[in-house]
């Protein structure tokens, strides 16, 4: 009867080292898929960076691209009214000198 119990307990034990061997596994299994994750977050957080300081040049860029364009419209107008004034005044002087040459003709 004590050797049925000692057996027992003996495949109770070893079986509880098997357990512990099993999770002693599993858990070296985690720390390593857990050190590779680290460093795979790690890599994505500096990719992270990268794409942002990337977006903060793109988005500066575009600005001074649309504060450009701005200014070149500005300049496209001005220079768009300006060519209309001369066109206003050639067509004066035309008709002054269509005048003159009238008058000097009549002479």
């Amino acid at each position: 009867m004590e050797e049925i119990k000692n057996k027992e307990r003996a495949e109770l034990a070893e079986s509880r080292c098997r357990q512990i061997r099993l999770m002693d596994q599993n858990l070296k299994c985690l720390n390593a898929a857990e050190e590779k994750y680290s460093l795979k977050e790690d890599k994505y957080e500096e990719e992270i960076k990268i794409l942002t300081d990337k977006l903060k040049e793109a988005e500066t860029r575009a600005e001074f691209s649309e504060r450009l364009v701005a200014k070149l419209e500005k300049t496209i107008d001005d220079l768009e009214d300006k060519l209309k004034c001369t066109k206003e005044e050639h067509l004066c002087t035309q008709r002054m000198l269509g005048q003159t040459l009238l008058d000097l003709n009549e002479l």
